[in-house]
C-alpha cells in the first residue's frame, strides 16, 4: 500500500516537473519568433492600412470657437461630437484616433463645455494640426506634426467698405484690388 502511494506521488511530481519544463520551452520559442520578425524586411511584411477614426479638428477650426456659441453653432463648425456622455450633458468630446500600419498610435482630443443655457463656457484641446498638416497626416506623407502658431482668421469686411479698394470672392474672404481684378470690373462713369 505504501509503495503504491509512493509510486503515485512520484509519477505526479514527475508529470508536474515535465509540464513546467514545456512552458519554458514555449516561452523561449515565442520570444525567438518575436525577435525573428524584427529582422524581416518591410516589403515582406503584410500590408496594414492606417486607421483613422473620429473627428479631425484643425487648429483653424479650434480658433473659430468662441465663448457663448450655441451647441448648434459648435456642431456646424466642428461636426457631430464623437462622445456625448449622458451623465455629462454639458460636455462634448471631439476625439481623433490614428493608428498607423506599423502600430504607431496618435490620439488628439478637443473637449467643449457648455453652461446651463447650452452655450459654450470653455474648451480644452491638445495641439491640433493646421489644414495642410492634417491633409499630410491623412495621406501619410508625414508621421507627426509640429504645432505651428495658428493663423489669424480675418473676418469678412463690413458692408460699408468701399468697393473700389476691395472685392469679395465666393468664399467670403476679402482680397486687395489688383489691376487684373480691376479689368474685370465695369468702369465707373
Amino acid at each position: 500500500m505504501f509503495k503504491r502511494h509512493l509510486l503515485i506521488l512520484c509519477t505526479t511530481l514527475a508529470g508536474a516537473a515535465g509540464l513546467t519544463g514545456c512552458s519554458t520551452v514555449t516561452d523561449t520559442v515565442s520570444s525567438a519568433w518575436e525577435s525573428a520578425t524584427d529582422f524581416v524586411p518591410y516589403f515582406l511584411k503584410p500590408y496594414r492600412a492606417d486607421v483613422h477614426q473620429g473627428n479631425l479638428v484643425t487648429s483653424e477650426m479650434a480658433l473659430q470657437l468662441e465663448k457663448g456659441m450655441t451647441d448648434a453653432q459648435v456642431q456646424f463648425l466642428l461636426g457631430v461630437p464623437l462622445v456625448q456622455d449622458q451623465f455629462h450633458q454639458g460636455r462634448w468630446d471631439y476625439v481623433y484616433y490614428l493608428r498607423r500600419g506599423d502600430g504607431d498610435e496618435q490620439i488628439r482630443r478637443l473637449s467643449v463645455y457648455f453652461n446651463a443655457d447650452r452655450r459654450v463656457d470653455h474648451w480644452t484641446s491638445d495641439p491640433m494640426p493646421d489644414e495642410q498638416q492634417a491633409d499630410q497626416l491623412i495621406l501619410g506623407t508625414i508621421r507627426s506634426f509640429e504645432p505651428r502658431p495658428p493663423k489669424t482668421i480675418i473676418p469678412p469686411a463690413q458692408p460699408n467698405s468701399s468697393p473700389s479698394t476691395t472685392d469679395a470672392n465666393e468664399t467670403g474672404t476679402r482680397e486687395a484690388q489688383s489691376p487684373d481684378n480691376a479689368a474685370h470690373q465695369p468702369a465707373a462713369e
